[in-house]
């Protein structure tokens, strides 16, 4: 017998013939209290010296060198890689998000590795960078403009409007005058249009000089109960995460760090994002428990967003270190994602991080492939309904339309087609709850509209009639300071505060030209279809 089974051996047999000991001698009857204490402490003693001489003085790893949970392979590639669909969403839905967990690893120079593996390993990172363009702190080029390129994306020219570098295809309606052509063509307005710029006019004023959205001053860790969930003060300090949004909303309409009137408002807010990224490539900043992992997806896409439209060489490696973050927070088994590492997980963190993951792969990272395949297993843990299309917040609640709309979405963007049946029931449990000033809920008209966008159709036109009705006119219009924003609204609003509901309501009606439908494109990669439970 080893040190450690005499050890707990003689622990046991103290144990026993201590029990018999003051049972018989009814030693406890007097001074109860001050006695239980007093084995209290003796019995944790004994327990500290036992599992010292078991498992040692010091932690097993010290001394030794950790090895991390991926590698990250950098490659140098003559043409700009475009990956299928890009994704972004935000918003702090369920109880806030996640804290973060060291994610050592060894990114190397983009001249430090001649090629990029075929087949990357299980967690590996490949990165294979677009040609060098001006780094983040050169000044945008003043007179381009976009033209449509060989494959599909628009490539700098001579007018005013247009982008200083080739922007993929993914992204391409976003610049010039191929958003009003993709707005007018898909469902947007003019009204539409004019409520976007009017936001991103009152973003771009409350703005904070040092190029963050302070979410506490403009409404956000408010003292509100969700469905039962009482989480005072979440949101406060979720800067990153507001600022994220707010960034995506600028990006969505064609504005960079080096092109479009708000070129400045973009380029202070990444320089801040950047600027302040945690040692284990977490962007979320100095976020709540709860808001970080949130946080962290909204910056994430943000910087990833910005980096794919502009070629910017200096957002690389910030960006496979977050996206290596993201990959190290993963669960394992369960493939989800919640507030820390090692939890089970739940839908709505879930489709934040596949979201990074689906907008990573513009830039030309890959070896995604096996946090994909576990993100499509947790998906299926949380989905019901006769298809197996509803899908709950976590496995075993009752399926709702915020994480219906929100798995769907994740799913388009993991390789289902849009004609599944799954999707089909998806599409009808949204198409049974149209939007209604009554009931603004931005979170979920937002991952609603990106559903039914994406998935096409007839239910499409229905639903974003709805959205029109019941959205422009909630955008303040007065002549005030709030003007262009929205009112945080009565669910999530609390929580993330007016940047947070007004970003995302601007990127809803941006819904026409951020991304190609994804209905329209082919699907990148198979996915088993949802079973019935």
């Amino acid at each position: 017998m080893g040190t450690g089974g005499i050890a707990w051996s003689v622990l046991a047999a103290v144990t026993v013939i201590g029990l018999v000991v003051i049972v018989r001698t009814r030693w406890l009857q007097s001074r109860t209290l001050a006695k239980c204490v007093a084995l209290s402490v003796l019995l944790h003693g004994v327990l500290a010296v036992v599992c010292a001489l078991v498992g040692g003085f010091a932690p097993a790893s010290r001394g030794r060198n950790e090895e991390g949970r991926m590698s990250i392979t950098v490659a140098l590639a003559e043409q700009p890689v475009d990956a299928p669909a890009v994704a972004e969403d935000s918003s702090p839905s369920h109880t806030e998000p996640a804290a973060a967990q060291d994610a050592r690893m060894a990114p190397a120079a983009a001249t430090d590795v001649p090629a990029i593996p075929l087949l990357p390993a299980e967690g590996e990172v490949a990165v294979a960078p677009v040609d060098h363009v001006p780094l983040l702190d050169a000044a945008p080029a003043e007179s381009q403009v976009a033209e449509p390129s060989p494959d599909g994306g628009v490539e700098g020219a001579d007018r005013a409007d247009a982008p200083s570098h080739r922007v993929p295809n993914t992204y391409a309606d976003r610049v010039g005058a191929r958003r009003a052509t993709a707005a007018a063509a898909r469902g947007g307005s003019e009204a539409t249009e004019r409520a976007v710029q009017s936001a991103l006019a009152w973003l771009a004023a409350a703005q904070a000089a040092d190029g963050r959205w302070n979410a506490a001053e403009h409404g956000a860790g408010g003292q509100r109960a969700v469905r039962g969930n009482h989480q005072p003060g979440v949101g406060a300090k979720s800067d990153h995460g507001v600022t994220g949004l707010a960034l995506l909303a600028f990006l969505g309409a064609g504005n960079t760090h080096r092109d479009g009137p708000h070129a400045a408002v973009v380029e202070r807010g990444i320089r801040f994002l950047v600027g302040r990224q945690r040692s284990d490539g977490s962007l979320a900043g100095d976020a709540e428990f709860f808001a970080a992992l949130y946080c962290h997806g909204m910056a994430t896409i943000a910087v990833t967003e910005c980096q794919v439209m502009t070629g910017d060489d200096a957002l690389r490696q910030p960006l496979v270190r977050a996206v290596a973050h993201t990959l190290a927070m993963q669960h394992p088994h369960t493939g989800g994602w919640r507030y820390a590492a090692g939890d089970r997980g739940d839908t709505s963190q879930c489709g934040w991080q596949v979201m990074v993951l689906a907008s990573a792969r513009n830039t030309g990272m890959s070896g995604f492939e096996v946090a994909e395949s576990r993100a499509r297993g947790f998906l299926q843990s949380v989905s019901s309904g006769a298809a197996g299309g509803l899908a709950a917040y976590r496995p075993g609640e009752r399926p709702s339309m915020a994480m219906t709309a929100e798995a769907l979405y994740c799913r388009l963007l993991l390789g289902m087609p849009a004609g599944q049946p799954a999707a089909t029931e998806a599409l009808a449990m949204i198409a049974a709850a149209p939007p209604a000033a009554a009931n603004y809920n931005a979170y979920t008209w937002y991952y609603a509209t990106l559903a039914s966008f994406h998935a096409g159709g007839p239910q499409w036109e229905r639903w974003n009639l709805h959205l029109q009705s019941a959205l422009l006119p909630l955008q303040r219009r007065e002549s005030s300071p709030l003007q262009g924003s929205w009112d945080p609204d009565p669910v999530w609003g609390g929580h993330g505060g007016r940047v947070y509901s007004t970003a995302l309501s601007a990127m809803t009606l941006e819904v026409y030209y951020r991304h190609l439908p994804m209905h329209q494109r082919e699907p990148r990669m198979a996915a088993a279809t949802p079973s019935s439970p």
